[in-house]
């Protein structure tokens, strides 16, 4: 790990110029659970993540609202609020967290990669999100989170496409819920 301390202006640059993302993902949870899917992300506030099979669940946020539907249960889909999840980070307010750095809790690099990990220190329920970027050429690449309750879970990005158009239809929490209900 060097001492250096990164320069964070041309991770701003680069997500200031992300519009959309869409990438192929793995997600790692702490006890090893390996889950595959594809990834969404528009700009501002919209989150997509389909899981694939055997899963088959799929986590929406759009705005303040974050929605997880498990295709598998009879139950109804869980809902909570962006802003008590680390995924804040990178949809909500504090998406900007890079321009006035209050959210910053440490940045180091590694072998070709930048890390900067994220926290609001008025609000730890919220979690930490460490953001992965590919360096010297910027580009987000992984996240981990973890919760308040220190659970971890990495998420690797991959086959990752910017600025490609993607339908708001999406990110319909509305219509995802409809769809749930109506296929029981």
């Amino acid at each position: 790990m060097s001492k250096e301390i990164p320069k964070l202006e041309p991770i701003d640059q680069y997500l200031n110029s992300v519009k959309t993302l869409k990438s192929n993902f793995i997600q790692i949870s702490q006890d090893g659970n390996v889950k595959t899917g594809t990834f969404f992300l528009k700009i501002p506030n919209k989150i997509r993540f389909e899981y694939d099979p055997p899963s088959n669940h799929l986590v929406l946020a759009s705005g303040f609202l974050l929605v997880v539907i498990d295709h598998q249960s009879n139950s109804e889909p869980q809902r909570y609020l962006t802003a008590q999840t680390p995924i804040e980070f990178l949809i909500g307010k504090k998406n900007k967290a890079f321009l006035n750095r209050a959210y910053i809790k440490k940045t180091f690099y590694q072998p070709n990669t930048l890390h900067v990990i994220l926290n609001d220190k008025t609000n730890p329920k919220l979690g930490e999100l460490e953001l992965v970027f590919s360096f010297p050429r910027i580009k987000l690449i992984e996240w981990k989170t973890v919760s308040y309750s220190g659970e971890k879970t990495r998420f690797l990005l991959e086959d990752i496409v910017k600025n490609t158009p993607l339908n708001d239809d999406l990110f319909d929490i509305g219509a995802e819920i409809a769809n749930f209900k109506r296929s029981k």
